[in-house]
């Protein structure tokens, strides 16, 4: 499969508000949001987080920090939950480090995104992800992670995530595993760790490429492997088993054995029918990273994106290219987007104008919702000077 389809882009308009309350609940992916304005939007945008206690004493040291949006405000996240996510939820999380030889202080800012997030949550994560970057003195990366295509930045401070499901705004309250109501989580090996997502407590629910834990009580444990489950995905499943049943023995199925061998495992999923492996990553032979420049062309037309450079077939989806791109042709009154196949890069240089920073972010957007190959990844802007490793493994 080669990932360099055409594709036809239109850009957003920036007027919605995205704190206005819907009628309805409206899925996060029928929004439309362009984050970056005029200096008077910006100004705003600064007075507004001066205001916002959640961002009372950020920035001041390095460490990871997460808040949940709750009815348009964002409330701190409990340090023993990080990790873990609500499906109908979305979230800030604000990295903060240092570079070796230097006390200045770095942030990634990102916004993650459940599957089941509203219009309105995402719209208010948004908002709030620019708020932070202001108060922050519009120094950090920005970043959009949505459900199970975390990227390995995201997931390195975590190691393991696991999504829950239910959310603030749903008006489902989290009810914990018993014997009468285990729950069950699919398991997905990751180059950072490892995503747990909780999956309905039915057979159907089981697909004969992932691993699976049926988890009921510190004493009642079972893991479950597909029958093309990676070896990675088994040994992180089992470890993650082990650890979970501490007054018991887990009981390790695979997908080769008879279910009458089983019969409480079986029991607790009902009728249903076993899936087959869902198309992934081992479906992607390679994918080629394209860079668009999005000019303005000073007439007051529409802006497009237009292609200007590409490398050759990359064949694996972590680590660094062996061909690059020429980062000469980052010119610092451009806007800029990087696809890279597993995710998707907007660069702003310094001296472009407010058009085209304004068009570049609400493009973007578009651009990802244009091809469901794109729709997921993780979207970063990156602004010129501040450049992250992973953007600089594209370039020479």
């Amino acid at each position: 499969i080669n990932l360099t389809k055409a594709t036809n882009v239109h850009f957003l308009h920036h007027n919605s508000n995205p704190l206005k309350m819907p009628e309805e609940r409206v899925s996060w992916k029928d929004s439309n949001i362009g984050l970056i304005g005029s200096d008077l939007d910006h100004k705003v945008k600064a007075a507004a987080a001066a205001g916002e206690t959640a961002w009372e004493g950020t920035g001041k040291e390095a460490g990871t920090y997460v808040w949940r949006v709750e009815q348009f405000k964002v409330v701190a996240w409990p340090k023993e939950k990080y990790g873990s996510f609500h499906s109908g939820d979305s979230y800030i999380v604000l990295n903060s480090y240092t570079k070796d030889g230097s006390d200045a202080l770095l942030h990634d800012v990102h916004i993650w995104i459940g599957s089941n997030s509203s219009q309105d949550e995402y719209g208010t994560a948004a908002y709030k992800m620019v708020e932070l970057d202001e108060y922050l003195g519009g120094g950090p990366v920005q970043h959009r992670e949505v459900e199970g295509f975390e990227g390995p930045m995201f997931q390195s401070y975590f190691g393991n995530i696991t999504v829950l499901d239910g959310g603030v705004d749903t008006g489902f309250r989290h009810v914990e595993a018993s014997k009468d109501k285990p729950h069950l989580y699919k398991i997905k090996g990751t180059e950072k760790g490892m995503s747990m997502s909780q999956v309905p407590l039915s057979k159907s629910s089981l697909n004969q490429g992932d691993s699976f834990i049926l988890f009921a009580n510190k004493g009642s444990v079972w893991i479950w492997h597909g029958e093309t489950s990676n070896p990675d995905e088994k040994a992180k499943a089992n470890t993650a088993g082990e650890e979970m049943c501490t007054e018991g023995t887990v009981s390790v199925l695979e997908a080769s054995e008879p279910e009458g061998d089983n019969a409480e495992f079986w029991a607790y999923l009902g009728d249903g029918t076993i899936q087959p492996a869902e198309g992934g990553d081992e479906a992607v032979k390679d994918f080629v990273p394209v860079l668009f420049r999005i000019k303005d062309d000073g007439k007051g037309g529409d802006i497009s994106p237009e292609k200007i450079a590409e490398a050759k077939p990359i064949k694996k989806r972590w680590g660094p290219p062996t061909s690059k791109i020429d980062k000469s042709l980052l010119d610092d009154d451009d806007v800029f987007l990087l696809d890279a196949g597993w995710e998707v890069y907007l660069w702003m240089g310094k001296a472009c104008d407010k058009s085209e920073k304004l068009a570049g972010m609400s493009l973007a957007d578009r651009y990802m919702k244009s091809d469901p190959r794109t729709a997921d990844l993780p979207l970063s802007i990156v602004k010129s000077g501040w450049e992250t490793s992973h953007f600089n493994e594209f370039f020479e």
